[in-house]
Order: structure tokens, then C-alpha cells, then sequence
């Protein structure tokens, strides 16, 4: 499966990406992977 988030990296960066998961039955939603950012520009949390 697929979807847009707004992820927050480990840097405290926040930006718009493209993710995907896996899910199986009986087990529910797996691991979340990035795989690509917008083109927005992104913000940084103080």
C-alpha cells in the first residue's frame, strides 16, 4: 500500500513524503518505508 504523510526525521526535519506499508492478515499494517519527498520545502522544529 501507499500514501502521503508528513514524516518527521530524526534531525527534527518535517517533510512531505511518499510512503508505503505492507499488511498482512491477522497481523495488521508491517514496517512504514519512505520512498521518495515532495517538492515542498521543508521546515526544521526548534
Amino acid at each position: 500500500m501507499k500514501g502521503r504523510a508528513t514524516v518527521k526525521l530524526a534531525g527534527g526535519t518535517i517533510r512531505e513524503a511518499q510512503i508505503h506499508w505492507f499488511e498482512a492478515h491477522g497481523v495488521g499494517r508491517g514496517d512504514f518505508k519512505i520512498k521518495r519527498f515532495s517538492h515542498e520545502k521543508f521546515r526544521h522544529l526548534h
